[in-house]
């Protein structure tokens, strides 16, 4: 599929969760940021809205189109104007493809 670069309009940033010892023994899990101020065209999916626990949630499925970049692995997640999205599905290609197409969703336990 091809995209025009000016399409590439939003900035977002991939974290990987890393294990790191906590002196003790034992491990903790913090987040890395493994790439940042990458352009991103953003395409909403699909939405729904569900009651848990007498609260009402969101959840979403979003597209993010962006220059192929290697490194971003389907246990990232991607961070969007301050929300964190869980990447459910990155389309293969080689880095001869221009564009890299994740698939992920927000409002589920990540």
């Amino acid at each position: 599929m091809r995209w025009r670069p000016g399409e590439l309009d939003q900035q977002i940033n991939v974290q990987r969760e890393t294990l790191t010892t906590d002196g003790m023994g034992g491990d903790t899990v913090a987040l890395s940021t493994t790439h940042t101020k990458l352009w991103a065209k953003v395409m909403p999916l699909s939405g729904k809205e569900f009651e848990r626990f007498e609260q009402l949630n969101t959840a979403g499925m979003v597209k993010f189109i962006l220059r192929y970049v290697a490194g971003i692995r389907a246990d990232d997640r991607i961070i969007w104007n301050d929300e964190s999205y869980n990447i459910r599905y990155i389309q293969q290609g080689s880095a001869r493809d221009m564009y890299l197409e994740i698939t992920a969703e927000k409002g589920v336990a990540l």
